[in-house]
């Protein structure tokens, strides 16, 4: 049949049946493209296919719309206060569930008791928890990690836009981080949250989170980190406020052997024994663009520690680190500090003074401001819950 081939057949040399008449080329072409548009309409599919879970309309319990929630699926809570008694709420292993509340943390609150987590995110979740205060009542029993929030290993959870007050764990008061765990810990308010041990906020274990654009308010340790504590970590924790924390070892943070970045944040009035803001013992924490001031009895206690993690353009209280690595001692011209407004007045000494490293500037293309409103992503106040004190 070789010496009689059709044109069509011609067309089409390795496929053997006459019925061909589109060549090879325009075939593989028109597959390419469908599975293009394929690939292009998985996200459209996603959410055509995510499912709406509203509670308590559709489900009685937080925990009741999270058993029948499938991956991608969108729970909404009304307000009301959300009373765990004994039991926490359990987001499932490799979860990517939303947990949100229609109103906000000031109107929806989850309070939960007893010796676990008021949440668990299981291993390898990537849930998203939203817009909650979340509370621990009665203080006779203590989760061991994590009083608020347990992130598991490996899990990559959202956390933002809540509120967590008054929660306590023997490790991490407010939310516990496992080992490789990466959260994304955002524009939270933390307050009166309590560790026995180390981490009265937050405690990170050999994890690799980002913690930005919170609030840190009169949160404590027994030891450690009077807001956070990081053991061997890898965290970045910028453009966050620490206010009024205690410990005895670093008033708002305290780093063992960790390689943690602390860049762009604000500490005032903090105490410890050693370390008023923050304490380093051994690692290579990189420590850039702070404004540490009114700390008992000092800012910055380091020990153990290489070149690497010495603060480089600081504003430090106590002129211990002035001149060296662009660090200074001068009045940071708070607009007002005593009502928690640390937002610099013209004319601050930390305008403008922060590294010139391009990799810093403000998000208006200047030069960085020490303190947690500078940066490319700076703290925008109205972005974070505000608690409001019960009269």
């Amino acid at each position: 049949m070789i010496g009689s081939s059709s044109a069509a057949e011609k067309s089409c040399p390795l496929i053997a049946f006459r019925e061909c008449t589109l060549p090879l080329k325009g075939t593989a072409f028109l597959l390419s493209a469908l599975l293009a548009l394929l690939v292009a309409a998985r996200p459209l599919i996603k959410e055509a296919s995510a499912a709406v879970l509203r509670v308590p309309g559709s489900y009685p319990s937080i925990q009741d719309a999270l058993n029948k929630a499938g991956n991608g699926d969108t729970i909404l809570v009304s307000p009301g206060r959300y009373t765990l008694f004994f039991t926490g709420i359990i987001i499932p292993e490799n979860s990517d569930v939303i947990l949100k509340s229609t109103n906000g943390p000031l109107f929806t609150t989850i309070s939960g008791r007893g010796n676990i987590p008021v949440i668990t995110i299981r291993e390898g979740s990537s849930a998203v928890v939203e817009g909650f205060t979340i509370v621990r009542q009665g203080s006779l029993e203590s989760s061991t990690t994590g009083g608020g929030i347990y992130c598991g290993v490996g899990s990559r959870p959202v956390i933002k836009h809540n509120i967590l007050i008054d929660n306590q764990a023997v490790l991490g008061g407010g939310i516990y981080c496992d080992v490789k765990s990466e959260p994304a810990i955002l524009e939270n308010l933390f307050k009166g949250n309590r560790a026995h041990v180390a981490g009265g906020a937050i405690f990170a274990d050999h994890a690799r989170g980002l913690i930005a654009r919170n609030r840190f308010l009169e949160n404590s340790a027994g030891s450690s980190g009077g807001a956070i504590a990081c053991n061997r970590d890898f965290s970045k924790i910028s453009n966050n406020i620490f206010w009024k924390n205690r410990a005895v070892f670093g008033g708002s943070i305290s780093c063992d052997r960790a390689a943690s970045m602390i860049e762009n944040n604000t500490h005032v009035e903090n105490k410890a024994s050693f370390g008023g803001a923050v304490f380093v013992e051994r690692g290579s924490v990189r420590i850039t663009n702070l404004i540490l001031w009114h700390n008992i009895p000092d800012g910055l206690a380091l020990t153990g520690i290489g070149p690497a993690a010495r603060p480089a353009f600081c504003d430090v209280q106590k002129a211990i680190f002035r001149g060296i690595n662009g660090n200074i001692s001068k009045d940071p011209l708070f607009a007002g500090p005593k009502a928690g407004n640390f937002h610099l007045l013209p004319g601050s000494p930390c305008i403008d003074k922060g590294s010139p490293d391009p990799f810093y500037y403000d998000h208006d293309g200047s030069f960085n401001d020490m303190g947690a409103y500078g940066g490319s992503q700076p703290l925008v106040d109205s972005r974070l819950p505000h608690y409001k004190e019960k009269r």
